[in-house]
């Protein structure tokens, strides 16, 4: 157990210690490029697929395995399986140009908001019904622009054997917008750190495995409703 809390910590400070690294410079090419630009946070999400790539790369207890579509889908929605907050740097790593949306109350560490802000999270407020529809209003306009939107449909981490229950956001997002549904199955990531759990759950390495299903047009369904259980059957662990 203290080994594991020991490989815990140091993928801790290894991440937050390569996003400060990087912080410095990516804020003077935010500023220098700011007024020119419609999408800053572009700059930002590059050099944070590179920080998760040497992440992973230097994180021995994981072996990602990824089984993706040769050319990804622009102004689509990408919805995920999810079983630990190693997923938000796994799909970061290869998907570009997005927001996303995360239960995880960023305020309490206004270092981690303004870096989460800044790469394309959204914080989402569950009673707050003006903030969901303003954001929710955001990645409808992003959409329509080609770019893209992350969610974890489930809208929590789940244990990795069964999935859970889909919330409709998404499903209403790719009905209202006419964008694609990219479904990924993230499977094995709560064999490393599961929710709840503050410890790796081994000091081994462990394979991650990342697939990518084929796009579902919203158009072949004729409600949300249809769309969301077809998605949820395509998207069961085997």
């Amino acid at each position: 157990m203290r080994l594991k809390c020991i490989l815990s910590s140091y993928a801790f400070i290894l991440f937050w210690g390569l996003i400060g690294i990087l912080t410095l410079p990516s804020l003077f090419i935010y500023f220098l490029f700011y007024p020119f630009v419609k999408y800053p946070q572009d700059t930002f999400q590059y050099l944070a697929s590179v920080i998760y790539k040497i992440f992973f790369r230097l994180l021995p207890v994981v072996k990602l395995e990824f089984d993706l579509l040769d050319k990804l889908p622009d102004g689509a929605i990408y919805i995920s399986t999810h079983q630990s907050s190693l997923d938000y740097p796994i799909l970061g790593y290869f998907i570009k140009r997005y927001l996303t949306v995360t239960n995880l109350n960023f305020t309490v560490i206004p270092f981690a908001s303004f870096v989460g802000e800044l790469i394309g999270a959204r914080s989402l407020k569950k009673n707050n019904l003006g903030d969901i529809s303003k954001m929710y209003n955001e990645f409808e306009n992003l959409l329509l622009n080609d770019r893209n939107i992350i969610i974890f449909p489930e809208g929590t981490r789940g244990d990795g054997i069964k999935l859970g229950k889909f919330k409709k956001g998404a499903f209403r997002l790719a009905m209202k917008t006419s964008k694609p549904i990219v479904p990924i199955i993230i499977d094995g990531s709560a064999n490393v750190l599961a929710k709840g759990d503050l410890c790796f759950k081994t000091i081994s390495s462990a394979t991650i495995n990342i697939k990518m299903l084929d796009p579902i047009n919203p158009n072949d369904f004729e409600t949300e409703t249809e769309l969301l259980n077809y998605a949820h059957s395509v998207m069961q662990y085997k």
